[in-house]
């Protein structure tokens, strides 16, 4: 498609790059494109609001549980016009990046971060002590 439609000189297929590469590719564009129907959770939206990168998902799977639709990045159907319409968007409006992007990371931090992680697998494993210590009987 890019040969048919002459986009050589500015599209280019990375097929596997290094945390280095993928830090770069994040500073350096205005939205992360997420295009997987029914994926599962996935990382890839997290570490683009991580850095403050507002992401255009697909509105199924992972993203609907990671991605606040309108707050850091839009919820799409699975086809390019959905896609399209969400990415005029960063076109139109310059300040739209820095402000879903800044309320992404901040998204991240408070749902996703390793604290918030760590207090949650606490207070289960705290909660799972107390059911069964009270399931014995003392009498």
């Amino acid at each position: 498609m890019t040969e048919r439609y002459k986009l050589q000189d500015n599209v280019t297929f990375i097929r596997s790059f290094s945390d280095t590469q993928k830090v770069a590719l994040l500073e350096h564009c205005n939205c992360l494109l997420y295009t997987p129907s029914n994926e599962h959770f996935g990382l890839v939206p997290i570490e683009a609001m991580y850095m403050r990168r507002p992401v255009i998902a697909v509105n199924s799977g992972g993203p609907l549980e990671t991605v606040l639709h309108g707050s850091t990045g839009f919820l799409c159907s699975p086809d390019a016009e959905s896609f399209s319409v969400a990415m005029k968007k960063f076109v139109s409006d310059s300040s739209l990046t820095q402000n879903l992007g800044c309320a992404g990371r901040k998204h991240v931090l408070q749902k996703f971060s390793f604290e918030v992680f760590a207090e949650k697998l606490h207070n289960i494993v705290c909660q799972c002590y107390l059911l069964q210590f009270n399931a014995y009987s003392f009498d």
